[in-house]
């Protein structure tokens, strides 16, 4: 399923055998609408309403699918398709088959146009295949998709006599009775809310502009200077991600700081069928989540403080997914997201997290540039305290204390939640010297990650803490337990030994800077920024993939790195005083093989930051309400 669309471009172009159709009379021609086609397979569109398509119904076809209509036609010249496509990366195409014969194609246009496929029909019945060829997806950027309004019969010109003129009887044209059409029509949503959902009036009013505006995968978010998200908004635009951390900053030009709401809408792609678990970290706003319209988190429209959880079940293809936010204040927050339950096959090659973590998979060749990467890289770049790329070790990283089964445990007080969490521990385990004093411990009994913020050895405190699956896992976690700026692990995306001994880093790199905002990008699941206009935890950064590294008199260590991030890149994933990525710290008794070496400054004005490339439904989050691990209770 290709899951991200931009708004569809038009490009009028056709291939051999497929032009526009000139004006014909259709009175003698028997026409296919939308309803009459059954799509195989059947999850991989569907029919919806479009006032612009013939008949008001279009055929949407998502992903590489045919779709067939029975018609019963006069003596026929052809076949005129009525159809639209998205563009990504090239234009949808489409093919044409009449019983089964190949009799043409069609290169799609992003607007309504008539295509013409000459074969000759007899009269009588006929099966029309419309084949979509080249469904494909670039990331969060676009995604290739073919619409399907009606095929229509051209009816060959009468046969006349001179004289007598013998009138043409018109060959009965039997209406074409529709067959069953298996439409993805999405099952009742069922939910397990904690807590339980109540009745509420929700918000009214329809988002003023289409979320096609947006494409798939992303959110109309529209602003209102009232607290019921009701009446015109005062700016409407596309985000990537649900929430920020207002406080005490306006969101938007024109919109009021404080005493604001919000109303995000997208057409949000569920890649797989399943259980989805739907999390809202709030503080001190009402929020109102919904899927197909119907509510799963529901505290609207009065400011409330918690960490809302549930699940639910969605069936694979594209939902609406809407949320509410109402903002009385200046210290408001809102951090959601939608994330697939369960985990995925570990990695084959040693690396933490699953072989599927975003973590673990290379850039695509043809990444897309964010709109704003100029500016994120000047800013980054100029910033006098980004001296080097800096690599943390001995401070602002964290060990990996790996405990055996049958490791004596201890009890452990998470003073931002006061609530208690017990893991395994030893008193050889040592947080690193700093003020953020981290302390990562594996659970080899099940592989559970239990990752540590201001771990206090002596009263067994600390400020924050995260549990993550450490080798199934994606490494990213819903927002609530503040652990990290974006809830990002600690260990996700860290230089091991095994790493530098192998002499590659085959993994994305945990980079922090000085420069980020408020906003945030998936797979980031929330920010700790604060610079208005800098950069959103959570994106994907590169390094120039054509810069040659055997020019830059680079040491061994500073090439493995620089090459790892031409071919991998590395997430935003906190706040730090300089730029900074992270290695293993080895207090915890780690050896590296060669020194590890700064990047020189002048590699961080090379860095391109990147558009993303999936949404929270594509990554299997941890949550606080999981229970393979350890949770504070």
């Amino acid at each position: 399923m290709n899951r991200f669309a931009l708004v569809p471009i038009a490009i009028l172009s056709l291939v051999a055998g497929a032009v526009i159709r000139s004006p014909h009379a259709v009175a003698q021609d028997a026409v296919a609408l939308a309803p009459a086609f059954v799509l195989s397979p059947a999850t991989s569109g569907a029919v919806f309403d479009e006032s612009a398509a013939p008949g008001g119904r279009t055929l949407g076809m998502w992903s590489q699918s045919t779709a067939t209509a029975q018609m019963t036609t006069p003596s026929a010249t052809g076949l005129t398709l009525r159809a639209r496509g998205d563009s990504c990366l090239g234009a949808a195409k489409v093919s044409v088959a009449v019983d089964g014969k190949a009799v043409g194609t069609a290169t799609l246009s992003g607007i309504w146009a008539n295509y013409t496929i000459k074969t000759a029909l007899a009269a009588g019945n006929h099966s029309v295949a419309i084949t979509f060829t080249n469904d494909y997806r670039y990331g969060s950027l676009c995604d290739r998709n073919a619409y399907i309004g009606s095929v229509t019969a051209i009816a060959a010109a009468p046969t006349t006599t001179k004289p007598p003129v013998t009138t043409t009887t018109k060959p009965p044209v039997t209406t074409t009775t529709k067959p069953p059409v298996t439409t993805t029509t999405k099952p009742p949503v069922t939910t397990t809310t904690k807590p339980p959902v109540t009745t509420t009036t929700p918000p009214t009013t329809t988002p003023p502009v289409d979320t096609g505006k947006c494409g798939v995968n992303m959110y109309l978010a529209s602003y209102y200077n009232n607290l019921t998200a009701t009446g015109t908004p005062v700016t409407s635009r596309c985000e990537y991600s649900v929430g920020n951390t207002w406080d005490a900053q306006s969101p938007a030009p024109g919109v009021n700081a404080g005493n604001f709401s919000v109303l995000y809408t997208g057409s949000i792609d569920f890649p797989t069928s399943g259980t989805y678990n739907v999390n809202a970290q709030t503080g001190f706003v009402g929020v109102q989540a919904k899927i197909d319209g119907k509510p799963l988190i529901d505290y609207w429209p009065n400011q409330t403080w918690g960490r809302y959880h549930t699940t639910t079940n969605v069936t694979a293809g594209i939902h609406t997914v809407s949320v509410a936010v109402s903002n009385p204040t200046k210290n408001g927050h809102q951090h959601f997201s939608i994330t697939p339950a369960g985990t995925s096959p570990a990695s084959n090659n040693g690396n933490y997290f699953a072989a599927n973590s975003f973590w673990n998979q290379p850039i695509p060749s043809n990444a897309i540039v964010h709109p704003n990467s100029e500016t994120w890289r000047t800013m980054v770049a100029n910033d006098s305290r980004n001296n080097a790329i800096n690599v943390n070790s001995s401070q602002w990283s964290t060990g990996i204390y790996k405990a055996p089964a049958g490791t004596p445990t201890t009890t452990v007080r998470v003073t931002n939640s006061n609530k208690t969490i017990t893991v395994p521990y030893l008193s050889s385990y040592k947080p690193t010297p700093d003020a953020d004093a981290h302390l990562s411990i594996i659970d080899e009994s099940n592989g559970c990650l239990y990752e540590f913020q201001a771990f206090n050895a002596s009263n067994k405190t600390a400020i924050a803490q995260a549990s993550y699956p450490a080798y199934t896992g994606s490494g990213a976690h819903a927002s609530g337990p503040a652990h990290s700026g974006g809830e990002l692990s600690y260990v996700a995306g860290m230089i091991t030994p095994q790493d530098v001994r192998a002499g590659v880093i085959d993994h994305a790199l945990r980079f922090a800077i000085p420069n980020n905002s408020s906003e945030f990008f998936y797979p980031a699941t929330r920010s700790d920024g604060t610079v208005s206009g800098g950069v959103p935890e959570g994106v994907r950064i590169q390094l120039d993939p054509n810069l040659n590294l055997d020019t830059l008199g680079l040491t061994p260590f500073q090439k493995m790195v620089a090459k790892a991030l031409q071919t991998y890149g590395g997430f935003n994933a906190d706040g730090a005083a300089n730029f900074a990525i992270y290695a293993q710290s080895p207090d915890d008794g780690s050896t590296y093989p060669m020194s590890l070496d700064a990047l020189p400054k002048s590699l961080i004005g090379k860095l391109r930051y990147l558009a993303p490339t999936f949404t929270s439904t594509d990554v299997q989050m941890a949550t606080m309400f999981d229970s393979g691990c350890q949770q504070q209770r």
